[in-house]
C-alpha cells in the first residue's frame, strides 16, 4: 500500500494508507510533552518512522476500535490503548487470515496486548487535552476522541459521510448506537468539525444529526432499509441524505 501525509495545523497531521481498493485514516496529534496517534491502519506502511519524522515526542497510540483496518500497525508502538469491549474483536482481527483479506503486502505485526481505557479517560499531551468518548455502534467498543483545544471530534467509524456498518460481527445494537449519537450531539458545543476514519474529511457535525434521524426512523418503523447483497454480506441498507446505515 501507499501513504500520504497532510499537515492539518502546526500540531496535527493526517496520514492515509491506501491502494486502489481500500483506504484508512490516521491522525497524529502533538502537545508540548507527548504525541497521540489515533489508529494505525492496515499495517503495511512504516508508520512509526513516518510519525518520528513528524515529531520527536514519545508517541502513545489510541484506537477508535478493534477492526483490522485500524489496528494493523500497533506492533511498532510501546503503548497502545483500546476499549476493553473490543478485546475479542481485536484478537480476531489480528489474525493473518483476516488481515490478508484486504492486502497481500508485507504486514507489520499487531501488538498482542493493549491497555484499556478508564471511564472518563483523557490523554494529557501538554497544553492539549484529548477526551475519550465511548460510542458503541459500529463495534461494541468504538470510541471517539474530543480534541478540546482545536474543537475537533475524531469519530473513527462511528459516523462519516458514507455508510456506517452495523451488521458486522461485534457490532452494538441499534439502540446503543442511537445513544452514542445522542452523546455526540450533547457534546457538540465543544467541537466544530469531525474527522472520520474513512471517506470525505473533514465532516460537518450535522452528519451526526442525520444519522440520528435515520436510526430513529429505523427504530420507530417510519424508515426501512432495502434488503440487498452488500460487500460485507446480505443486509438492509437505509440511505438518507449523504449517509447510509447497513444493518
Amino acid at each position: 500500500m501507499n501513504y500520504n501525509v497532510e499537515k492539518l495545523n502546526d500540531n496535527t497531521w493526517f496520514i492515509e494508507e491506501y491502494d486502489e481498493t481500500a483506504s484508512a485514516y490516521m491522525y497524529l496529534l502533538t502537545g508540548k510533552n507527548k504525541a497521540l496517534l489515533i489508529d494505525t491502519g492496515f499495517g503495511t506502511i512504516p508508520l512509526r518512522k513516518i510519525c518520528e519524522e513528524l515529531t520527536d515526542l514519545p508517541i502513545v497510540v489510541a484506537l477508535t476500535h478493534g477492526h483490522v483496518d485500524h489496528i494493523g500497525g500497533t506492533g511498532a508502538f510501546d503503548e497502545v490503548w483500546l476499549e476493553k469491549a473490543d478485546k475479542e474483536l481485536y484478537a480476531a482481527h489480528s489474525k493473518d487470515e483476516v488481515r490478508r483479506i484486504f492486502t497481500q503486502d508485507k504486514l507489520l505485526p499487531v501488538k498482542e496486548t493493549c491497555k484499556y481505557y478508564d471511564d472518563e479517560m483523557t490523554f494529557e499531551l501538554g497544553d492539549r487535552t484529548v477526551r475519550v468518548i465511548k460510542t458503541p455502534g459500529h463495534s461494541i467498543g468504538s470510541v471517539c476522541f474530543l480534541d478540546e483545544k482545536n474543537r475537533w471530534m475524531f469519530t473513527g467509524d462511528t459516523c462519516c459521510k458514507a455508510h456506517v456498518l452495523l451488521q458486522m460481527e461485534y457490532a452494538a445494537t441499534m439502540e446503543a448506537y442511537r445513544d452514542s449519537l445522542q452523546k455526540l450531539i450533547d457534546l457538540e458545543t465543544f467541537y466544530d468539525i469531525t474527522w472520520p476514519g474513512h471517506h470525505s474529511k473533514p465532516v460537518e457535525k450535522q452528519v451526526i444529526h442525520d444519522f440520528l434521524t435515520a436510526v430513529d426512523g429505523i427504530l420507530d418503523g417510519t424508515m426501512k432499509g432495502v434488503s440487498m447483497e452488500l460487500p460485507m454480506g446480505k443486509a438492509r441498507l437505509l440511505e438518507y441524505k449523504e449517509i447510509g446505515i447497513e444493518y
